[in-house]
């Protein structure tokens, strides 16, 4: 099949069919781009981020679908099996989302630590449910749409993660949520247990009052017949 030149992305050109070898090499001046954008242009990561991925939704406008899909797929596998050095780009400082140590950005007003700890993501699902009540309060949706939005800000802040990343912090992330929601619902089936019991005891104080004012009714009538 005869290649032909597609467009061009940070200086390489791309072929059609997508060629891995060109696409690692976007990556790579993708990288040294945003670490330019970052230290001569005094831009935050996220900054960056958005110049670097309005280039990339230029590129894909005036390709096909089939191209298009096939870069982003082999992309996202670069991305994944690349050096660390590529990440750590000199001037960059301790700002890059893929340092060994650090934060990674913000979600839900709470800075996402890297590596990933379990105590840390706890804190954030933790946060996501109080912001979930409050956005369905204050919104005026159910808290299923609540969720979906909240959802939608996950997704584009997992984004900027590497493939094997985005699975480590998905993975604890469940398992958190999956906790959080056992422990509430033993919270409110303790409540309801407490309800119950009260319920239960009021209803048999009633029983037994009732059954106090009914004799001493009884004991009245007696005495005023058979004075």
């Amino acid at each position: 099949m005869e290649n032909k030149i597609i467009g061009e992305l940070f200086g390489v050109n791309i072929h059609s069919p997508i060629l891995r070898s060109e696409v690692r090499e976007v990556l790579k001046k993708q990288l040294e781009f945003k670490s330019i954008l970052m230290s001569e242009n005094n831009l935050s990561e996220d900054q960056a981020f958005l110049e670097i991925a309005d280039i990339f939704e230029s590129f894909f406008s005036n390709i096909s679908e089939i191209d298009k899909d096939s870069f982003k797929k082999i992309h996202s596998e670069e991305i994944g099996a690349a050096p660390k050095e590529w990440f750590n780009q000199p001037d960059v400082g301790n700002n890059s989302i893929f340092i060994e140590k650090g934060n990674v950005g913000d979600l839900f007003g709470i800075q996402v630590t890297y590596p990933f700890t379990r105590e840390n993501i706890r804190k954030i699902v933790s946060t996501r449910t109080d912001l979930m009540k409050s956005m369905a309060d204050t919104k005026g949706i159910s808290l299923y749409q609540a969720s979906n939005d909240l959802e939608d800000i996950q997704s584009e802040f997992i984004e900027k993660l590497s493939p094997n990343d985005q699975e480590k912090f998905l993975t604890i992330m469940t398992e958190e949520l999956i906790a959080h929601s056992n422990a509430i619902n033993d919270q409110t089936n303790r409540i309801n247990q407490e309800v119950i019991e009260s319920e239960i005891s009021n209803q048999n104080l009633t029983q037994i009052m009732g059954t106090i004012i009914l004799f001493g009714c009884l004991l009245f009538l007696f005495f005023i017949f058979f004075k």
